[in-house]
């Protein structure tokens, strides 16, 4: 048989059919390699199976003399070694670029440039997460197969697909066992798939991209904070200079405008409050400041919170009776506020219900609207803040931070189709009732504006108090009798602060209760060491601060009967 006698498709299996026994070969299973050889061994000269036979020999062969030659090694060798140098200068420059100050597209781009190169490819481009799916942050060569991304983003593994007589081939880019984005590559139909050389760049990429994009969410997140900042500021400006002018005329004040002012300032309290909390936990400073006090009395406070922001809609609060907690007082109330602005974008009215469920203290916030599916409810306390928010009221964070403030007072936070739950561990016994109010208060601060505005607002609801604008007037109004029972006191002040002034006082033997004011959260460790009766963050409410001089004055009143 000659080799023009066999069609060129049929190929070997139809030679060893055309010799005369094919069902040894098929028949004979597993064993099949065996009969093949046995026909190659036999077959004439001249024939296919001859040809095939001796050409085999005269490959292996060469293939072996090659492999023997020191000059071939050598090659091969200097080639592999070509190749890793090439892809380890690729991982040590794209380490540079990121040192250097590149941005998320930059390295992306430089990403899929090297891993183009790298592998022969015709076409490379680098994907990360978004809200909506995959985002493309750089590409060299054109956009390959954008849903094979999706499907590594998803799955954490890569994914192959033929495209026309081409490849395409999604590689997961990992920073630990997180996956963080996708690189998908583009083969033309005679390039080998070869993704052995990436493998110094993948190491690297992954956390390089991760670094490269916290570092730009952080300045999308500011530039989103700055831009909400502006809406409540010009407002503020605005109506302060229509109420200046009209006092100025002479004419009474609109009661809208300062309403407007009012809501605005609340704003601008809470944007403010949510930056300074991202920034804690970012820089794992969140700490709490835990004190004891009443579930019912934190609702109040907090739906006050939300009234001042216009939250229109009734809301209609539940008791069963007091619900003694040891919690930080402020984040407890934020975290109300942020459930019940939440609950209302789903659907009004609410119906705020406070329960007790053995050891913990349970707040339910139901709405009548649309109930929240599987997903939503998942999602419920992520960071919001890249999502499109009609009516936004925050920075889309505030739900986040309030699920690890909750965490950290050994409670929960959870979402069911229709309330989101608060959970925290009841103290153990209630706190003793409150006595008067009766004592003297000496509000100092350097900033004489504040210390004034406070000193009226304390006088106004029923306290005895003064006010001295910085450390040195404190002590003369102290010297010059009579000796306030109270200081609520600023930490920080230019002339004497007040880590001082209370040494001084101390020293004197005058030794009074303290109500620390601060705008720096981790003060609240300044207070313990201080011996503080209590502790109040910058920017802070008149009537948080009120309820934290009534429960120093009520403390000594009953100290003093004992």
């Amino acid at each position: 048989m000659n080799l023009r006698d066999v069609p060129r498709e049929r190929g070997l299996l139809a030679a060893v059919r055309r010799r005369g026994r094919p069902t040894l070969v098929l028949a004979t299973g597993p064993a099949w390699p065996t009969a093949v050889g046995l026909r190659l061994r036999q077959a004439r000269v001249g024939s296919v199976l001859a040809f095939l036979r001796d050409g085999a020999l005269v490959v292996r062969g060469l293939l072996r003399k090659m492999w023997r030659s020191p000059t071939v090694r050598r090659t091969l060798w200097l080639r592999r070694l070509e190749l890793a140098w090439h892809a380890s200068g690729a991982a040590t420059q794209l380490a540079d670029a990121a040192l250097a100050g590149e941005t998320t597209g930059e390295l992306a781009t430089r990403i899929a440039r090297i891993a183009r190169e790298l592998s022969g490819a015709e076409a490379a481009a680098v994907f990360g997460r978004g809200p909506g799916g995959p985002v493309l942050f750089g590409q060299d060569g054109g956009v390959p197969a954008a849903d094979l991304a999706a499907r590594t983003l998803q799955t954490s593994s890569s994914e192959r697909r033929s495209e026309g007589a081409g490849r395409a081939v999604s590689i997961p880019l990992r920073m630990g066992s997180a996956t963080v984005g996708a690189l998908v590559l583009r083969f033309a139909p005679q390039t080998p798939v070869a993704l052995k050389p990436l493998e110094p760049l993948l190491l690297r990429a992954g956390a390089v991209l991760a670094a490269a994009e916290r570092e730009a969410r952080k300045d999308r997140f500011l530039s989103l904070a700055a831009h909400e900042l502006k809406t409540p500021l010009t407002s503020i400006k605005g109506f302060a200079y229509s109420l200046s002018r009209r006092i100025e005329k002479g004419e009474t004040a609109d009661p809208r405008t300062v309403e407007i002012l009012e809501r605005q300032a609340e704003r601008l309290h809470g944007l403010l409050e949510e930056m300074l909390e991202v920034s804690r936990l970012e820089m794992q400073r969140f700490v709490l400041h835990q004190e004891p006090c009443e579930l019912g009395e934190l609702v109040e406070s907090a739906l006050r919170s939300v009234r001042r922001l216009g939250a229109d809609g009734d809301i209609h609060v539940e008791s069963g009776g007091q619900l003694p907690l040891l919690a930080d007082r402020e984040r407890i109330e934020r975290t109300i506020g942020a459930l019940a602005l939440r609950a209302r974008s789903f659907g009004t009215p609410l119906t705020v219900k406070l329960l007790r469920d053995g050891e913990h203290a349970e707040l339910r916030v139901s709405w009548a609207g649309a109930r929240l599916t599987t997903h939503e409810r998942a999602q419920a306390f992520e960071a919001r803040w890249e999502e499109a928010q009609p009516g936004r009221q925050g920075l889309g964070m505030a739900l986040f931070i309030a699920r690890h403030a909750v965490a950290l007072h050994g409670g929960e936070l959870r979402a069911d189709p229709d309330t989101l739950v608060l959970r925290l561990p009841l103290r153990a016994q209630p706190a003793p009732k409150r006595g008067g109010t009766v004592g003297r208060v000496l509000v100092v601060d350097d900033d004489e504006a504040i210390a004034g505005m406070l000193g009226e607002y304390l006088a106004e609801h029923g306290v005895d108090a003064d006010w001295a604008g910085g450390g040195r007037a404190a002590l003369e109004k102290i010297r010059a009798g009579p000796a306030p029972d109270m200081l609520v006191l600023d930490l920080r002040m230019p002339d004497i602060d007040g880590r001082e002034l209370l040494a001084q006082l101390r020293r004197q033997g005058f030794d009074p209760r303290v109500v620390l004011l601060s705008a720096d959260r981790e003060v609240a460790a300044a207070a313990r060491e201080l011996r503080a009766d209590g502790f109040v963050e910058k920017p802070f409410s008149p009537e948080n601060l009120l309820a934290a001089v009534r429960r120093c004055l009520a403390a000594r009143t009953r100290d003093e009967t004992r």
